[in-house]
């Protein structure tokens, strides 16, 4: 929500902007509900299963104008494309998580505070060179220590001359700033027990449109190489390509929705109750007025399109992706009104 409250204060017409690091989605669709109309998202997920599960995600949100890629940060960098706005929220230590994970805690060290350190340092040098002048870096993590949080910011800030941006809080947010005694510039740490949640850090910064290209470049290309080398998996090459509604680069990796390109090739759409709405998302079987035409058709609650169904006339056969089915044996009886994002 912070990402929101961010944006909602520093963008105000439409943007091309990039999720860096964005499995499983949570930022990223929440990022959009904040971003002007005609904005692009483009929500990237290095590591293959992540990302399919990204895509899922995604695809579950509806919107049209956000593109999944399966991509190294440096692929961004060799595709040429440039954004207005950029979401590091980097891979961490994940001090964030130890209230809820034991795993967390137990793969904390040092040595892996240190790695994450100069990973997160590869990630947003390769990000800055793809954003534009005047652009904004929001760069996140869901861990606590100095090292991959003000120091990285202050390392931002002195290698690539970068803006630090303030964001308006509120006094019973319990935020706190900076703890770094050198830097006292505005950055933003929710610590579990004073704010709601289990731990994020986060600052904003833009591009100053006078940077020092050539002392960047050298000063990163080491840091670069070495955290892809160590921390990266291999991207997947496999994915099969499609035409996504806004043009982009061939090189990049898109993780191609098929599910919601089935939705808009039915061409027939057909509005469902509450009932029957629940019914279809649990994938059962459903009865369509008498006048729909058999075949593939499109079950819609309210006008949203929720999936496709064989309409075989006594029934519709439920083509929900079983996966994606409500498990839960617990359905409220009457509809939930839910607010968007978009309204506030």
């Amino acid at each position: 929500m912070f990402v929101y409250h961010a944006l909602k204060q520093y963008v105000h017409e439409p943007v091309q902007m990039l999720d860096l690091c964005a499995a499983p989605g949570g930022k990223t669709t929440c990022a959009m509900s904040a971003l002007p109309d005609g904005s692009v998202l483009y929500a990237n997920e290095p590591i293959r299963n992540r990302a399919q599960i990204l895509s899922e995600n995604i695809q579950k949100f509806g919107h049209p104008d956000i593109i999944v890629t399966n991509n190294y940060p440096k692929d961004y960098r060799k595709s040429g494309i440039m954004f207005d706005v950029i979401l590091c929220d980097v891979p961490c230590s994940g001090e964030g998580m130890f209230r809820k994970d034991g795993n967390a805690v137990s793969e904390w060290s040092l040595q892996h505070v240190a790695q994450c350190q100069q990973l997160q340092r590869s990630i947003v040098a390769e990000a800055w060179q793809v954003l534009k002048p005047g652009g904004l870096l929001i760069y996140s993590t869901c861990t606590f220590n100095l090292h991959e949080n003000e120091e990285n910011v202050e390392w931002i800030c002195k290698e690539m001359d970068a803006e630090m941006l303030p964001v308006h809080t509120e006094e019973d947010w319990n935020i706190i700033g900076s703890l770094k005694q050198d830097f006292q510039q505005p950055v933003y740490r929710f610590i579990p027990g004073k704010t709601k949640g289990e731990g994020l850090f986060m600052a904003v910064m833009r591009k100053r449109d006078n940077e020092k290209k050539g002392i960047r470049e050298r000063g990163n290309k080491r840091t670069r190489e070495r955290g892809n080398k160590r921390t990266w998996e291999r991207g997947n090459d496999s994915c099969r390509p499609f035409t996504p509604k806004h043009p982009t680069n061939p090189s990049l990796h898109i993780v191609r929705p098929t599910f919601l390109e089935d939705l808009a090739a039915s061409g027939v759409y057909v509005d469902v109750d509450y009932a029957q709405a629940i019914n279809y998302l649990r994938r059962e079987a459903i009865t369509l007025p008498t006048d729909t035409p058999r075949g593939i058709v499109t079950i819609c609650y309210q006008g949203h399109p929720l999936g496709l169904a064989k309409n075989i006339g006594n029934r519709a056969n439920n083509l929900y992706p079983k996966e994606w089915r409500i498990k839960s044996t617990h359905i409220p009886e009457e509809k939930n009104i839910i607010i968007s994002l978009k309204t506030l």
